[in-house]
């Protein structure tokens, strides 16, 4: 059984002929929100479905760089992929580096945190408008089936961020008002001393 990265560059494939720059910059730009990927993978993976025959291979020579091996999927490539895009992946086994970090913050002074949760929220607010902003470049009428997948996806990133938004927002405000009924705490036990 392969690792989804492997299946998710052959997914690449199946749309066009691909470099491993160019498949980077797709997975950086439109799939950002559910998907990485590194060089240190792509070209392994590539190496390692060329010798299976998922993939053939084909130099392209440029004026302005040094020539690029250009990857194709091939009919085995895309019977495969096809099996795995019909297995159904109900379970969202996700790793949240920041929400671990979140949860053990007790560790780290309040002042912190908040400065942490106020960071964040302006991330995904930024986060939040790329994926607006392409929402508006891709609605198209009478879309492609591709197209409409495209900008299926891309709503799941509106929606995703969105929550991610509100949650540190919530984070935020939360984490003020605490910290403000600990200084009123404090401020009763030293009235009482």
């Amino acid at each position: 059984m392969r690792n989804t990265n492997a299946y998710a560059l052959l997914c690449l494939l199946s749309l066009q002929p691909m470099n491993g720059y160019i498949m980077k910059q797709w997975v950086d730009n439109l799939l950002r929100h559910f998907w990485k990927t590194s060089y240190g993978q792509i070209y392994p993976t590539m190496e390692q479905f060329l010798s299976e025959g998922l993939v053939t291979v084909e130099s392209r020579e440029s004026d302005s760089a040094p020539a690029s091996k250009y990857y194709h999927i091939t009919e085995k490539g895309l019977k495969e992929l096809k099996e795995w895009l019909s297995e159904d992946s109900l379970d969202f086994n996700y790793r949240d580096e920041s929400l671990m970090k979140f949860y053990f913050s007790s560790l780290l002074p309040l002042d912190t945190v908040i400065e942490k949760a106020e960071r964040a929220a302006e991330f995904q607010y930024g986060i939040l408008e790329k994926y607006t902003n392409d929402k508006k470049i891709l609605d198209v009428e009478n879309p492609t089936r591709q197209q409409l997948m495209v900008t299926i996806c891309n709503q799941k990133g509106i929606f995703l961020n969105e929550a991610r938004l509100k949650w540190a927002q919530y984070c935020a405000k939360t984490l003020k008002e605490f910290k403000e009924n600990e200084e009123r705490k404090k401020e009763k036990e030293n009235e009482k001393e």
